[in-house]
């Protein structure tokens, strides 16, 4: 699995879109503009198709969200 990615245009660092999926998956995505995202990295909203997206797929730690 892996995280779907687009690079912020004003700051030039790759975000998140919020989709994890696998390679298989990601290849056969239909290159569309998907719904903009929010932007962590300068605060904007960004749209976004396949054609501007990589699949992170390298090992990180990422934080396991718990119900309290």
């Amino acid at each position: 699995m892996g995280a779907i990615m687009i690079r912020c245009p004003k700051t030039d660092e790759l975000i998140p879109v919020g989709i994890d999926t696998d390679q298989d998956s990601f290849a056969v995505l239909p290159d569309v503009v998907a719904a903009p995202v929010q932007c962590p990295a300068c605060g904007g909203t960004h749209t976004w198709s396949k054609r501007d997206a990589i699949l992170e797929t390298t090992m990180r730690i990422r934080p396991i969200k718990r119900r309290l």
